[in-house]
């Protein structure tokens, strides 16, 4: 007996993230480690089940937003390292040292407090530091870059074993010079690092967007997120030959014949202008599907497009089927991301109707939607 009584879910396939990561693999230089960022539960894919295919896989690090999200996959029995890319905070460095995870630190006092943390330990714990080349979010910014070194070199119980920063525009095609500046100041940082007697093992920068256009800022690792999970985050058409791992879908609860001049949904901004057969689906704005959807999207049903009437409700919006070639009956399967026959529906898709970006758009659906693989 399932504790998923709804029709609602998501399938990920995790044969295709395994081929995803390979494809990465194949796009960087021979020895280059990986970081796969399983953050945001995986951008919505389900951490422990994607963490555990990736460490099969053979992927060299994880790159987690939180100590709590480490911590979970330390408990589902993951050992491959982790780096938690928001550092440890004000209270998780004890956790952080408990579950051998490496913060990546950019202030004096967050490594002051994970010194004294590993201290009481008894142990000397590796952290990765950051300089803030233009993000302007996290990390010691390049002015202050010098004086965080000699502060660092004071810290007894703490081992730098990395330097990272984050590029702020490699996603966007219009973002190239920034880019390019960003690489300069982080070369220059890592070069101030070393100068001073730092050896770190890792020196890492590229995402995504990187990983794509610029070859040049591979270093010793990269980071890829919304690659992995099969979208180019420069755009619709993947510059690398990655595939989506995710499919959600539903089936139809009701159908009814409406004739002219009838609302659909909350104020009925839709009104129908023929006589028009409707169905409902059970899935809503609190399952992540977007609200900004209402009258906007499509969804796939019997291989055909069919439009979103009115207003997307909290649990429940209505397609119009009028159109489709094939009787539409209650029990029909949806689909709302993903392949249906010939045709697709991408999270790309979904995110240019909601006015928003593909990754809101995967890590909106909700715990509401199983992931099953």
């Amino acid at each position: 007996m399932t504790d998923h009584l709804r029709p609602t879910m998501a399938s990920v396939d995790l044969d295709i993230l395994g081929e995803n990561l390979a494809t990465v693999r194949a796009a960087i230089p021979s020895g280059t480690k990986v970081l796969a960022a399983v953050k945001g539960d995986a951008y919505g894919h389900g951490a422990i089940a994607c963490a555990r295919t990736l460490e099969q896989a053979g992927v060299d690090w994880f790159g987690v937003a939180l100590v709590e999200e480490g911590r979970a996959l330390r408990r589902a029995g993951i050992k491959t390292p982790i780096l938690c890319l928001g550092g440890a905070g004000p209270s998780g460095s004890a956790e952080a040292i408990r579950h051998e995870l490496t913060p990546l630190i950019g202030d004096v006092a967050e490594a002051r407090a994970f010194n004294t943390a590993a201290k009481e330990a008894g142990v000397k714990a590796g952290v990765h530091i950051k300089v803030d080349t233009g993000m302007g979010r996290l990390g010691v910014p390049v002015h202050l870059w010098t004086h965080f070194l000699d502060r660092m070199a004071e810290l007894e119980n703490i081992d730098v074993r990395g330097i990272a920063s984050h590029l702020a525009q490699s996603e966007t095609p219009a973002g190239e010079v920034a880019t390019t500046e960003q690489i300069r100041r982080f070369e220059e940082a890592v070069t101030a690092a070393r100068f001073r007697g730092f050896e770190p093992e890792l020196v890492h920068l590229a995402n995504s967007g990187a990983i794509v256009q610029h070859k040049q800022a591979t270093y010793d690792m990269v980071r890829p997120g919304l690659l992995l999970y099969g979208y180019d985050p420069r755009g619709a058409v993947p510059q690398l030959d990655v595939r989506p791992i995710m499919r959600v879908r539903t089936r139809v609860l009701v159908v009814r014949d409406l004739p002219v001049g009838v609302g659909v949904s909350y104020g009925g901004v839709h009104q129908t202008d023929r006589p028009s057969r409707v169905a409902t689906l059970p899935v809503g704005y609190a399952d992540g599907y977007p609200r900004a959807l209402s009258g906007k999207a499509q969804v796939l049903i019997h291989g055909h497009r069919a439009p979103v009437l009115g207003r997307v409700c909290m649990d429940m919006c209505m397609i119009d089927v009028t159109d489709v070639p094939h009787h539409v009956k209650t029990g029909d399967e949806v689909v709302l991301l993903g392949q249906q026959g010939e045709e697709n529906i991408s999270a790309w898709e979904l995110a240019e109707a909601a006015g928003t970006i593909p990754y809101e758009v995967l890590t909106g659906f909700s715990e509401r939607i199983p992931r099953v693989s």
